[in-house]
């Protein structure tokens, strides 16, 4: 018998519907109860079905056959069918969910709401035209002048910045959110250089001016407070150093001054002089009288003894109390200062008066000037002695400068020469500089207070500086403003209508801006929306608000665009009817886009009256992309545990785990100097280590106000430490070893990264072996180091820091332990 080919035997059994069986843990659901293939097979099986006898004259199962190729329409309808069934129940699942939308829907069955990211932030730093000269006559004519910059300049909130994009980048608009009061002055000032002291030391002295004509070897006189005897100084100067930058001169003398008293009370301060001129006495140059014949002392010159020592009436002058100096000197001046000096004394005198005459004495003549002295001493002890007097006369005055201060800028004082009076507490400075390990830096900081000090203001800063500044690099910039990534923009959203539910508009400029708060979420809109022109609030959800209540809220559709939605007069009020009475002002702008660099925002969108230019000489932060995917998912079990308060432990490390910028937490009770406290710990992303101390407390003063009150709570960011490797890897002869210790290296660092990492999580060394085991190619793994710190080691377990309670009864907190992300000590295939 021969067998049969025409196939009409074929497919006697139905393959559909198929079981559905999926385990637990699965990241998508099999929900499909065949595919194309399985219901052509069935529908085939059909044909042969004793029910449907009708059906057993068609014999042929070729497909081209019109009734088979029909069967196989309907199998390829059916497939996609179960294709789309499959899909919405992977949609409707959180673990499966791969849609936005879904998350979004999935999330408001608990009230959750994806996080929608935060604004980035910075410090603008406007620069104000100073006010021109106005001439004195000046048209009074209406019209006839331009308008004068004022000297204060008032501006407001509001303000908008452009930034100036590099290659591949999009402007971001930035507003400020902060009224201030802004003078040219306060542009940039520099920290004082000097100390409020007067500027003379025991063998130097700081001079006001950088032309001043000093040189080494001029004399330099110093007189005392008041001219008295015991302090007066004259001083040969060694050296003398200009300098340009600050027009100071700096010079310095030998023998230092016996004492410094005199000059260092800023209140009195010292006279300084440069004395032009060294002169000498009429009859140094005379010869010696015993050199003379004897005849001469005798007879030929008037009351000569030939056994004196010296010529008769030999002085400096033969008038009381004055001197004679060599020479017509007509730029000394009456009144000014001359020093008479014997080489072992020195004393200062006053010139009452000056004469020019002839004298001829001594064997010798010439033209003298005589100084008539007053107000000095020990006359006696030149008035004899014109061979050893020298007269250091033309006093020219020179003004003693501050002492330069090479101290470095710290803590939390900066001292300034500017006159800053005028500031108030609470402003906001940005201070820039090179620090004292030689790099640039720029931090905002909050003004407390500003009180006057000797030469110049002190401002004290809420809180010190972040790191030491060298004081001559130092400068402070006092315009400055906080503002905020987006634009303001207006929308009249459209018309009330009190017959109709759950009214809704979608707002069109997108995306929404949100701002970091210290809500659940950690975020809130920067949305404003009035009806008849009176505010309605924002509320997370509508369910539970009062019937009355001027409430709505912000939702997120399928295509990603935002709408507020309103009430339907029991959850939450109707809106009212009427004509275009519905309107919003919002800012649109978010996201890590709005991290700008340093100086980016440069273009002034909005320009008042004295605006010459702005910038932002600190770098924009905080702004963070809306929540993604599969950080909603872990999200979410968070919020419905907690339900928006933190009562237990698990809570309150659920609820930091739940806001805006937090990506890791631990919480734990710790015995601290003030009591049991909870101590919890965060990892953050998308906020700059400038920026962490602020979103720090947004988060500690959520958690009191959605905790308990009475408790003490304690927030603080977790560390980072690092670990090392050393390791080889037998590889299978099939796989090219280059690719496997490749890929083996790949593995370890993303299992051990910071996102794959907890806080206070360890590291076991059978977890490292596992996890290169799991890399294809791998034979056989042999760690030969596995060390935390500085000395390579092998352990079996490295530990990370768990919160604990350090000296002094603080808090130290918890730690993530990662891979190094230097090279590994030692990655190679085993010989």
């Amino acid at each position: 018998m021969t067998a049969s080919t025409c196939g009409c035997c074929a497919g006697v059994e139905g393959r559909t519907p198929g079981a559905v069986y999926n385990r637990p843990g699965l990241s998508t659901i099999d929900y499909r109860i065949g595919r194309q293939a399985d219901f052509l097979a069935s529908m085939v099986a059909g044909l042969t079905d004793a029910d449907r006898p009708r059906l057993a004259s068609l014999t042929t199962r070729d497909p081209d056959d019109l009734s088979i190729a029909m069967l196989d329409a309907w199998a390829v309808a059916a497939d996609v069918l179960t294709f789309y069934t499959e899909r919405l129940a992977n949609e409707s699942y959180l673990r499966t969910a791969s849609e936005r939308i879904s998350l979004q829907e999935l999330g408001r069955l608990i009230g959750y709401r994806l996080r929608p990211g935060v604004a980035a932030e910075t410090h603008l730093a406007f620069a104000i035209e100073p006010p021109p000269a106005v001439p004195a006559a000046a048209s009074r004519d209406p019209g006839s002048n331009p308008r004068v910059t004022p000297a204060t300049v008032a501006l407001e909130a509001g303000l908008r910045v452009q930034s100036i994009p590099a290659p591949g980048e999009q402007p971001q608009t930035f507003e400020t959110i902060e009224a201030i009061e802004a003078r040219p002055e306060w542009n940039t000032f520099a920290a004082s250089t000097t100390v409020p002291a007067v500027g003379i030391g025991l063998d130097h002295a700081h001079l006001v001016g950088a032309d001043l004509n000093l040189k080494p070897g001029d004399a330099f006189l110093l007189v005392g407070h008041d001219g008295a005897a015991g302090s007066n100084y004259l001083r040969i100067l060694a050296s003398v150093t200009t300098h340009l930058d600050t027009g100071r001169t700096d010079v310095t003398w030998s023998p230092p001054l016996p004492v410094l008293d005199p000059f260092i009370d800023p209140s009195k301060p010292a006279g300084a002089f440069v004395m032009r001129k060294r002169l000498d006495v009429f009859g140094h140059s005379a010869p010696m009288w015993l050199s003379m014949s004897e005849e001469f002392r005798t007879k030929g010159y008037p009351g000569g003894d030939k056994d004196d020592a010296e010529w008769p009436d030999f002085s400096i002058s033969p008038t009381e109390t004055a001197v004679d100096v060599e020479g017509s000197h007509a730029d000394i001046a009456t009144g000014s200062w001359v020093v008479l000096s014997n080489g072992t004394s020195q004393e200062l005198w006053k010139v009452e008066g000056l004469s020019e005459l002839s004298r001829a004495e001594f064997a010798v003549s010439g033209k003298v000037t005589r100084l008539t002295l007053s107000e000095g001493e020990n006359y006696d002890d030149f008035q004899l002695f014109p061979r050893e007097t020298t007269v250091f006369a033309v006093s020219q005055p020179l003004t003693i400068a501050d002492a330069p201060d090479g101290s470095d800028v710290t803590d939390d004082v900066i001292t300034v020469d500017l006159d800053v009076s005028a500031m108030r507490p609470g402003r906001r400075l940005i201070v820039r500089g090179t620090t004292t390990a030689g790099e640039p830096h720029v931090e905002s900081v909050e003004l407390r207070e500003v009180k006057p000090v000797p030469g110049g203001w002190q401002i004290a800063l809420s809180k010190d500086l972040a790191t030491a500044y060298r004081r001559d690099s130092v400068a402070v910039h006092g315009n400055v403003a906080l503002a905020t990534h987006g634009e303001t923009v207006q929308q009249l959203l459209g018309s009330g209508q009190a017959a109709a539910a759950f009214q809704r508009f979608t707002l069109a400029h997108a995306p929404l801006t949100y701002l970091q708060s210290s809500d659940p979420s950690g975020a809130s809109a920067a949305l404003e929306v009035r009806v008849n022109e009176v505010r309605w609030d924002e509320v997370p959800t509508l369910y539970g608000t009062a019937p009355t209540a001027r409430d709505y809220t912000v939702r997120d559709d399928a295509q990603g665009r935002t709408y507020v939605q309103f009430g339907d007069g029991g959850s939450g009020a109707r809106l009212p009817s009427g004509s275009h009475n519905v309107r919003a002002r919002y800012r649109k702008g978010i996201g890590a886009a709005g991290n700008v660099k340093p100086d980016a925002l440069a273009q002034l969108l909005d320009r008042p009256l004295g605006v010459k230019g702005v910038s932002n000489p600190v770098a924009a932060t905080g702004g963070v992309d809306r929540e993604a995917e599969t950080s909603a998912r872990a999200s979410m079990p968070l919020a419905v545990r907690t339900l928006g308060r933190a009562v237990s432990l698990l809570d309150y490390e659920d609820y930091a785990r739940a806001f805006t910028g937090v990506v890791k937490a631990d919480a734990a009770v710790l015995n601290l100097r003030g009591g049991l406290t909870i101590v919890v710990t965060v990892a953050l992303t998308g906020v700059p280590e400038t920026a962490t101390a602020d979103r720090l407390e947004d988060l500690g003063d959520s958690l009191r106000s959605h905790g308990d009150p009475l408790v003490q709570l304690v927030v603080l960011p977790g560390s980072i430490d690092t670990f090392r490797l050393a390791l080889k890897v037998a590889v299978d002869p099939a796989y090219e070893t280059k690719v496997v210790l490749a890929a083996v290296e790949a593995a370890l660092r993303s299992a051990f990264a910071f996102e794959a990492r907890a806080l206070g999580e360890p590291v076991h060394r059978s977890g490292v072996i596992a996890m290169v085991h799991g890399v294809p190619g791998v034979v056989a793994v042999d760690i030969d180091l596995l060390y935390a710190g500085a000395i390579p080691d092998l352990v079996d377990r490295l530990l990370a820091k768990q919160a604990t309670v350090g000296a002094g009864g603080t808090a130290i907190a918890a730690g993530l332990l990662v891979l190094d992300p230097a090279p590994f000590d030692t990655l190679e295939a085993m010989p």
